[in-house]
């Protein structure tokens, strides 16, 4: 018979696990593990040893990491936002503590240290934490690169709520105001269904408009009256801020504060002469700031807009600064004096890349919208500005490798040969989304052929490469190809849409396809209170992230795809969500405030601004106007404005060129050109544009009428009422051709004649038959 022999100290421990797990459960039915609320992640487990049971206050199961594991995590997050002030862990039975260990949380984007243990041999490990956390999730991670297994992780604490400043309203509108004839929502959270609201004028009690609330909001878009009165919406013995609705609210009280933010917020030259890290043509600009093509999208969507703004900066030469600037800029000779500010932008940011010679894939990908809106830009610039830039970009377009000087640590480009297929797909931070190369290729093919090159089909072909690669091989589904790209999302749709617009006849195979399916998951994830689309079915925004870019920048992602999109509810549901992310932006969101905090005394009827702006940092940008500084975190939702001025605060010159690119594409969507003949052989024209801001003035712009040799006149067009959309004018019959405002054009018979508005790709035009 054989004899079986006990080993002793297995006894030991077991009686000692034993009598320790029963203290331990004891304890925990004692006190409030907050963990127990949440939702628990690891980075891999056994199989039946899953992450819940870390959670479940049951000490008997645990936990495993993977053998394979090297570098094994186990994350809790929690309802909310949480003053987290104790941490107990407990290991699993079956191996070693590990002995080195950290915790940690989450903070724009990035996993922090609390608390480091080095040489834990404790099965059970209790922290006190000198300062509460503030957090909505923990993370465990192993740093010892041996597997981990655990009982329960345990969180004490309370939740949350700021008590300090809770200034927000019970319905929750856009505070400066709305466009006529547009989409007009708000929310008003925890409101019944089938709740009555009525809108007054804010000094009046008598009901203009009367709607029902459903599902926390409610829509009074078919309200569009002719006033510059304030109104407020009621409900519920409840009211929201006044506010005022007017043909192009948002661009009235935007435009020039876009502009003002981006002379101010320059490199050098701003409104602070410092010379600052990680900043090329704009403080904090990095080397994907997106800055020129926004500010070329701006000008070719509604160039009368900005061309009869007051100019109000001048070129700043070189030569005046100390040594230290010496060849920063000045390589592009300088401009007139009457030079519109934007073109004056765009001047700076094509001059900083060429004199520094930027060769970054990304910056001098941006010089081909420069080259490409030269014809609208020569009448400002010297000719010397155009052969210097066209020189420098076929010079570096191919090149593989990149200047020291010209990346940051954010770059993460394998090469920079800008014909060459990008696969590599970026993080949170913003730096690399999909599909960044496509317009710049499509541009520089329009530039070589217009300079007639033997080798401009290079270009068409390596952004037809791309566009496939994208429609094969981007997941919608995957947060990262959409809202994970925060500010820079925009670039990847509107690669989509300038394909299919600009070459309809050459468009790869599935791209219209590909564009619905983005749509259609959009607004799956936007089924809320909120109109707000999610980062994904469990989280609201990109955990950890300051994501004021991506609200502000989705509506150009919204009216690219609806370029794209057939007439129908994919198409209409997309425009109501382009609206409610600038309502989001302008205070409908969780926690009632208008994205900048500077806001009340800058934006146009603002009364609640960001809670706080973050002072210092590499941009300097406090002093900056309309600096979009914060927006609600994933703990304010899906209404919980009690977390108050939580997580990241702090603007970036890329929030705010995001937000440019959106106001371009929505002057764009909406413009719309009519023309026709009447009896009397005058040519009537009939424009809508983004013009009309001041209902105290008569507002006007030019168009131009061009036969089919390419000649063509102005032809000035007015306002058709203080309150309307359109400005309209007409052309008189000439017994050669057409006459406006003493210039002729010659016209054969049954000849074209062309009239357009808009600039490049967002040109719109009209042909009528003579």
């Amino acid at each position: 018979m054989e004899t079986k022999y006990f080993d002793l100290s297995k006894l030991i421990f077991f009686i000692v696990w034993t009598t320790f797990l029963l203290g331990m459960s004891i304890q925990l039915l004692a006190q409030n593990n907050l963990a127990q609320t949440g939702q628990v992640a690891a980075s891999s487990s056994m199989e039946g040893n899953a992450p819940n049971f870390t959670i479940d206050g049951n000490t008997d199961s645990y936990w495993s990491s993977s053998r394979e594991d090297s570098h094994p995590w186990l994350t809790v997050r929690l309802r909310g936002a949480t003053e987290i002030k104790r941490i107990m862990v407990l290991f699993g039975p079956e191996i070693q503590p590990n002995k080195k260990f950290h915790l940690q949380y989450l903070l724009n984007g990035e996993w922090r240290n609390i608390h480091s243990i080095e040489e834990n041999l404790e099965k059970a490990v209790e922290i006190d934490l000198k300062k509460d956390v503030l957090t909505d999730r923990i993370r465990l991670a192993a740093a010892d690169e041996k597997p981990m297994q655990i009982a329960e992780l345990m969180l004490y604490g309370q939740i949350y709520a700021d008590t300090v400043d809770l200034r927000a309203k019970a319905i929750l509108v856009n505070q400066s105001g709305y466009n006529l004839d547009r989409p007009k929502r708000f929310t008003a959270p925890g409101m019944p269904d089938h709740t009555i609201f009525q809108i007054t004028e804010s000094e009046d009690d008598q009901i203009l408009y009367e709607g029902l609330i459903d599902m926390g909001k409610g829509d009074f878009s078919n309200f569009n009256p002719q006033s510059a009165k304030e109104y407020v919406i009621r409900a519920n013995g409840k009211e929201s801020f006044p506010f005022r609705i007017g043909p192009y609210w948002l661009e009235r009280v935007s435009y020039r504060l876009m502009l003002d933010f981006m002379i101010n917020a320059r490199h050098y030259v701003g409104n602070l002469d410092d010379i600052r890290p990680i900043s090329f043509e704009w403080r904090d600009g990095d080397f994907f700031n997106w800055a020129m093509q926004s500010l070329v999208a701006m000008y070719l969507s509604n160039p009368t807009a900005y061309e009869r703004m007051d100019i109000t900066t001048r070129y700043v030469d070189n030569t005046t600064f100390p040594e230290k600037y010496k060849g920063f800029w000045g390589e592009l000779e300088p401009y007139g004096p009457n030079t519109p500010d934007i073109i004056q932008l765009i001047h700076w940011d094509a001059d900083v890349k060429v004199s520094q010679r930027l060769d970054h894939e990304m910056q001098k990908a941006e010089l081909a919208h420069f080259l490409y809106a030269w014809p609208y830009l020569k009448k400002w610039l010297p000719q010397q500005n155009y052969d210097r830039v066209y020189a420098y970009v076929k010079e570096v377009w191919e090149k593989p490798d990149v200047s020291a000087h010209a990346v940051s640590q954010y770059d993460l480009s394998p090469e920079h040969n800008l014909l060459s297929l990008k696969t590599q797909l970026g993080t949170t931070k913003g730096e690399m989304p999909p599909g960044y190369s496509v317009i710049p290729n499509l541009m520089m093919y329009a530039v070589a052929q217009r300079e007639n090159e033997a080798d401009a089909e290079k270009y068409f072909k390596a952004a037809y490469q791309q566009m496939e690669w994208m429609i094969k091989n981007l997941d919608w589904n995957a947060p990262m190809t959409t809202k994970g790209q925060r500010m820079s999302e925009h670039l990847t749709m509107r690669a989509f849409a300038y394909f299919f617009t600009q070459f309809p006849d050459r468009t790869p195979k599935g791209l219209r396809e590909k564009v619905n399916e983005w749509a259609k998951i959009a607004l799956s994830r936007s089924d809320n209170m909120w109109d707000f689309r999610k980062y994904s079915e469990e989280e609201w925004a990109p955990p950890g992230w300051n994501e004021t870019g991506n609200i502000l920048g989705f509506p150009a992602s919204a009216f690219a795809a609806m370029q794209v999109l057939d007439a129908g509810e994919l198409k209409s549901g997309l425009e109501v969500l382009a609206w409610s992310h600038f309502e989001n932006a302008f205070g409908r969101n969780p926690t009632g405030r208008q994205f900048s905090y500077k806001g009340p005394e800058e934006v146009e009827g603002v009364d609640l601004g960001w809670y706080s702006r973050h002072k210092g940092g590499i941009a300097l940008l406090e002093e900056v106007p309309f600096v979009f500084d914060g927006s609600p975190k994933s703990f304010h939702y899906p209404n919980y404005p009690e977390a108050g001025n939580l997580g990241w605060t702090e603007g970036w010159v890329q929030f705010n060129t995001a937000f440019n690119t959106s106001m371009a594409y929505l002057a764009h969507y909406y413009t719309q050109l009519e023309c026709h003949k009447n009896e009397e052989g005058q040519l009537l024209i009939r424009l809508e544009a983004p013009l009309n801001f001041h209902q105290d003035q008569v507002d006007q712009v030019c168009v131009q009428v061009s036969n089919s040799a390419g000649k063509s006149i102005p032809v000035i067009l007015k306002e058709a009422s203080p309150f309307s959309r359109e400005l309209v004018g007409k052309v008189e019959k000439h017994y050669s051709g057409l006459e406006a405002g003493g210039h002729i054009l010659p016209l054969e018979e049954d000849e074209d004649v062309k009239v357009s508005y808009g600039y490049g790709f967002f040109e719109k035009s009209v042909i009528v038959n003579w």
